[in-house]
Parts: structure tokens; C-alpha cells; sequence
């Protein structure tokens, strides 16, 4: 039997992650990290993985399942990597994905260093995924696949870490919580960025820098009205921009002469992607005539595409354009099942 380190946020999820393994007889401790001062965390306790009540669920939990637990301050390296390059890539006119990057950094880089300190061979979390050997496949539930975020793990050792919940769906994972009798089995999914109060993004931005009020033009250039600073806007939206004369939509933010552009419906879709900061599977090599099931968003329909490398940077020609295809985003690839890796959508033509 192993000595495993389990990600507790205190949601069903990992709950029912740690009991399944303490159930198999490994040797297991639960973890739930601190990732917000007092004043931000008393805002997100009723979140998943902030504040204090998420911490105390898992203690129940872990209680309730016979395993030690213990609280870990994250803090800082929450802020540093995970909450100053959201707030940096709005204002940079880009839409960052924030659960990819605490996935990096916080929950397989962070996490890992404290199963190292403690002596566990293996970390577990309660995501919907699978792995065999150094390879990460798509989830059993299609529903709740989250092998869109989890790309990054390709960085980490990944031998070394589990997905107890990756043959599972998730109405298997609510009736075995229920049966264990957990405190956890009824609890709602959080939906929000954890940091950001009730989805109020502007509320969280505008005290970093402020607003700076600009040009909205139309993709001739012509002048149709102003915004409110480019943070407000994002690739594909219409709600926020004022009366254009025409149905418009955000088609591209340029932080360099802070201008928002618009276009109409037809002219937001595109077919090549230039991703940026990628990883990819270990020893895995791209076959560029191959092609690939490449997926832009979480939850959004895979598209076939050829790809191609060079250095840190892929380029994707998608086979059938896709809509609002936003900087900042991850686009991942999809060899079948199993995840070739990914990287950050720097620009879509």
C-alpha cells in the first residue's frame, strides 16, 4: 500500500477521492490549502477551494473517513501566480483561464513539494481524469471531463500522481458520498473564479488599474463608440458595447492604442491559432500530416485541425472555423482520448 497526499477542497469530489483510497488500505492524508487572505476568503467561503469553510468540510470529511488533515497556507504562491496574471491579462486585453494555472503552479507544483515534505509517494486530487503511465486521458464521465485543465500536469512528475475518480461519473461519486454519509455529498459545485466575489470582474479589476475609456471601431477602422476600459470586454461579446446601429460583437482587443473592435456575427470566426507557453507530453512527437481533435474551450466541441511545432509554440489549422476564439484561453489537443498537451491561445486568425 501507498503513502498518498489527497487535495482536499472541501467539495464532493475529493472527498469521496480520499475516502476511496483510504477505503483500498493506502496510507492517506488530506490537504487543503489556504488561498486567500481573511478579508478575500470570508467573501468566497461558500466556494470550493477558498476560505474557511471549505476547510472545515474537509476536516468532517477526513474525520468521518478515519484520515489525518491538515490546512497549508498558499497564499502567496496563489496570488503570485495565479491571481496577478488574471488581473495582468484583462487588462491586457486577453481572457485568462486561472484553473489552468492553479493547476500548474498551486495544485501539482506546490502540492507536490508538500507530499514530498511529508513523505507521500503519490498526490491525488478529485479530478474528472485518467492516467496511465506518463500519459493523461480524457475522463469516463464526458460531462465532466476535466482534462482540458490538467495539460500542465506534463510538467510535473506525473507518474506520481492520481486520479481516483477517473472511471467514474458523477452521480457514482454523489450516491457513494451519500452512502458514507459524508457532509460533502449534497454540497453545490462552485461555477465562479473562486477569488472573484458572485462573478463581479469588474468590481475585482477596476482597483488594479483603474479605467481608461477608449475607441470601439468596426474592422475598417471607422469609429463607432467608445468603451470603458478594455478589462470590460472579451473575443465574442455583444452585451456592454451600446447602441452600434448594427448587432456587434467583440471581435479583437488591442491594449497597444486601447481600442476594442467589433465585428458582425460572420466575421468572428477563424481557422488558425498560434498558441504560446505550450507543454506537451513527454517524448510525444507531433506528426504534422496527422489530425488531431483540438479543443479551444471548456466544454466546447473538439475540432479537427492540423498541427504543427516550433521551439515553445504550436500552430493549429483548424479544419472548420470556430467562433470567438479568445487570447489568453488554452487550446488543447486530443490524440483520441489521450491529451497531447496544450498551450495559451496567443492570437487567431
Amino acid at each position: 500500500m501507498a503513502k498518498i497526499l489527497v487535495a482536499m477542497s472541501g467539495g464532493v469530489d475529493s472527498s469521496v477521492a480520499a475516502a476511496l483510497l483510504a477505503k483500498q488500505g493506502h496510507e492517506v492524508t488530506g490537504v487543503t490549502m489556504k488561498l486567500l487572505d481573511k478579508s478575500a476568503s470570508d467573501a468566497s467561503s461558500q466556494r470550493s477551494c477558498c476560505g474557511f469553510d471549505s476547510s472545515r468540510d474537509a476536516k468532517l470529511v477526513a474525520d468521518a473517513i478515519g484520515i489525518p488533515h491538515y490546512t497549508v497556507n498558499a497564499v502567496e504562491v496563489f496570488s503570485e501566480t495565479v491571481m496577478r496574471d488574471f488581473f495582468a491579462e484583462y487588462h491586457n486585453g486577453r481572457t485568462p483561464n486561472p484553473c489552468v494555472r492553479c493547476n500548474r503552479f498551486v495544485k501539482f507544483d506546490f502540492l507536490m513539494k508538500k507530499a514530498d515534505e511529508l513523505g507521500c509517494e503519490f498526490l491525488a486530487t478529485g479530478h474528472y481524469a485518467k492516467r496511465e503511465g506518463r500519459r493523461l486521458y480524457k475522463g469516463a464521465d464526458e460531462k465532466k471531463d476535466q482534462s482540458y485543465f490538467l495539460y500542465v500536469i506534463y510538467e510535473a512528475a506525473i507518474e506520481r500522481i492520481l486520479f481516483p475518480l477517473g472511471g467514474r461519473t458523477k452521480t457514482e461519486i454523489r450516491g457513494i458520498a451519500s452512502k458514507l454519509g459524508l457532509v460533502t455529498a449534497k454540497k453545490p459545485e462552485s461555477q465562479d473564479i473562486c477569488f472573484v466575489e458572485n462573478g463581479k470582474y469588474f468590481a475585482a479589476l477596476e482597483p488594479e488599474e483603474g479605467h481608461s475609456s477608449g475607441p470601439i471601431v468596426d474592422c475598417s477602422g471607422k469609429i463607432l463608440g467608445r468603451h470603458h476600459g478594455i478589462f470590460r470586454y472579451t473575443v465574442g461579446q455583444h452585451k456592454g458595447l451600446g447602441s452600434l446601429g448594427r448587432k456587434m460583437f467583440v471581435k479583437e482587443i488591442r491594449p497597444a492604442d486601447n481600442t476594442v473592435v467589433v465585428g458582425l456575427e460572420d466575421e468572428l470566426f477563424a481557422r488558425k491559432i498560434c498558441l504560446e507557453d505550450v507543454v506537451i507530453a513527454g517524448g510525444y512527437v507531433i506528426d504534422s500530416k496527422e489530425e488531431y481533435d483540438i479543443q479551444v474551450r471548456y466544454r466546447g466541441k473538439p475540432v479537427k485541425g492540423l498541427v504543427s511545432s516550433s521551439g515553445n509554440s504550436l500552430a493549429v489549422s483548424l479544419a472548420e472555423p470556430v467562433r470567438a476564439i479568445a487570447p489568453g484561453q488554452s487550446a488543447v489537443v486530443y490524440d483520441g482520448e489521450m491529451v497531447v498537451g496544450g498551450g495559451v491561445i496567443d492570437k487567431a486568425e
